[in-house]
């Protein structure tokens, strides 16, 4: 009764983690389609890390909560850290001009910075919390258990992994992921220099 209860409160822990990840995503495709800011490789790996981060907690979502799904998401919130202290260490000299829109004065690769190093330690007080139970793998909980914002929240952010790849695609192409000041989607560009 105690690990079940546990289990719960994890899985509501690691719901809202999965929610504010989704957030992220919809905040960067705001930025991308309503203010016409294309993201750039380091932009585009972020968001990959991102994916990756919440890839680990949906795993326990969906299949019962596993150490190793947490060490996924400590994997992504790892490199994504690293990637956005690389783009920060990069717009740092006075000469470059910072990319993108400020968000209470911070660029998005400050906020990302701060969040995936807030996701590492939460994966480990996440994973120290389920090292306490005696179980090595716990079993989803039962659809009557979850709460009723679970398919919605996992819906929306397996269809905003399926929104970033098809429009990593459609700028990109097949080829490499490129630097910033991309003014249009390679895939939907015909030369017209007078479209975006």
């Amino acid at each position: 009764m105690n690990a079940q209860l546990t289990d719960n409160r994890l899985g509501q822990i690691e719901l809202a983690a999965i929610a504010g990840i989704c957030f992220l995503l919809l905040d960067a495709f705001f930025y991308q389609l309503v203010l016409g800011e294309l993201p750039c490789a380091f932009c585009n790996l972020i968001r990959v890390c991102l994916m990756l981060l919440g890839s680990g907690l949906l795993l326990n979502r969906v299949f019962g909560i596993n150490p190793w799904n947490y060490v996924l998401s400590a994997f992504g919130a790892l490199i994504g850290s690293l990637l956005s202290l690389l783009f920060m260490f990069a717009k740092a000299p006075a000469w470059t001009k910072p990319t993108g829109s400020a968000i209470f004065g911070l660029h998005m690769y400050t906020w990302t910075f701060m969040v995936f190093t807030a996701a590492i330690m939460f994966c480990l007080i996440m994973a120290v919390l389920y090292a306490r139970r005696d179980t090595q793998v716990s079993e989803p909980a039962s659809l009557a258990a979850r709460p009723k914002a679970h398919g919605l929240i996992i819906g929306v952010f397996v269809a905003l992994v399926a929104a970033n790849l098809v429009s990593a695609f459609l700028q990109n192409g097949f080829d490499h992921f490129m630097a910033g000041g991309q003014q249009h989607y390679r895939m939907l560009y015909d030369g017209d220099v007078m479209k975006p």
